[in-house]
């Protein structure tokens, strides 16, 4: 096995992708979070059909929101996967 020592991000754009629903009070904590990881270059929220404020809070707490119509965990998932720029 190779070592990597801790670091194996280096070179590599890390997006971290949350399908969100109704959140609201939860999301800026966990994008804060993420946020702040030295690995992470983006995070994004996908708002799949919120009836509240939590794309509002994702986007003040510093994340790149996109909003799916298609309800449900996967149609929210495959769309964060899609438009986000980490590999």
């Amino acid at each position: 096995m190779r070592a990597h020592n801790g670091r194996v991000w280096q070179g590599h754009r890390v997006s971290v992708v949350f399908p969100k629903n109704n959140e609201e009070k939860e999301i800026a904590a966990a994008v804060s979070d993420f946020g702040g990881i030295e690995a992470v270059d983006e995070v994004l929220v996908v708002d799949n059909n919120s009836g509240e404020n939590t794309a509002a809070q994702a986007e003040a707490a510093g994340a790149g929101v996109v909003r799916e119509a298609r309800q449900g965990y996967g149609h929210a998932l495959c769309r964060g996967l899609g438009e986000a720029q980490g590999e």
